[in-house]
C-alpha cells in the first residue's frame, strides 16, 4: 500500500498530465524532455514528473485518472524488463514514444531516512532523456557486445574523441583505470586497438 504521500504525488502528477495535454497529440516544445521517475522494489512508482508521463503515455492517455498508478507501473515494468535477460534489469536501454528515441537509464538510489534493507524507500530512480543519433550508437554498440556501464562510459567519451586523460577526468577515475576499461572493451568488441573500436561505429552506419 502507498502511503498518503507518495499517493499523492502520484495524484498531483496524474491531474498535471491529464489537464496539461490538449486532444492533440502534438508535444509543447517549451517543456523539458527529461523524464524523471522514482520506483519502488517492486518497480511501482513512487513519483513521476510530467515530462516522463507525456513519454511513455504518449500518444495514448490514461483512461481514468484514479487509475493513472496501476497503468503507468504497468508501462514501466513493460519498457524496463521487456526484451532483457529474465531476472536482471538492463542498466541503460533505448525506447520509442512516438518518433522520438529516448535513452532509458536506471540507478540505485537510496532515500533519505528510509533503511538500507527496507521497502519503504524507493530503489531505482529512471531517467528518459532524448538521445542523439551518437549516443543511439553507442548504446547499440554497448548492448550489442555486453558492456558495462563504465566500459560504455569510456567508449562513449573515446569516441567523442576525448584522450585518457580527459575520459578519466570526466570519469573522476585514473587514465590507468581508463586503460583497463576500453582494453576490456576492446576484448569483448573483438579489436586490439582504439582505431578498432571506432571502426564499429563506422561498420554500424554502414
Amino acid at each position: 500500500m502507498r502511503s498518503p504521500q507518495q499517493a499523492c504525488k502520484l495524484k498531483q502528477v496524474g491531474n498535471a498530465h491529464s489537464h496539461g495535454t490538449n486532444s492533440k497529440t502534438t508535444r509543447t516544445p517549451n517543456h523539458s524532455d527529461t523524464g524523471f521517475l522514482l520506483l519502488n522494489t517492486a518497480l511501482k512508482p513512487l513519483y513521476v514528473n510530467p515530462q516522463a508521463a507525456e513519454i511513455l503515455f504518449h500518444p495514448e492517455k490514461p483512461a481514468k485518472s484514479r487509475d493513472f498508478a496501476d497503468q503507468l507501473a504497468l508501462k514501466v515494468r513493460a519498457m524496463v524488463i521487456n526484451g532483457g535477460p529474465a531476472g536482471r534489469i538492463p542498466v541503460c536501454k533505448e525506447i520509442l514514444s512516438g518518433d522520438r528515441h529516448y535513452i532509458c537509464r536506471l540507478f540505485n538510489v537510496q532515500l533519505p531516512g528510509s533503511k538500507s534493507n527496507g521497502t519503504n524507500g524507493s530503489s531505482l530512480a529512471l531517467l528518459l532523456e532524448r538521445g542523439s543519433e551518437a549516443d543511439l550508437d553507442v548504446l547499440k554498440i554497448c548492448q550489442q557486445y555486453h558492456l558495462t556501464p563504465r566500459e560504455g562510459e569510456a567508449v562513449r567519451l573515446l569516441v567523442q574523441g576525448l584522450a585518457s586523460k580527459e575520459i578519466a577526468a570526466r570519469m573522476g577515475i585514473s587514465p590507468n583505470t581508463v586503460k583497463v576499461f576500453l582494453r576490456l572493451a576492446m576484448m569483448k568488441m573483438g579489436v586490439t586497438s582504439r582505431s578498432g573500436i571506432m571502426s564499429k561505429f563506422i561498420h554500424a552506419k554502414t
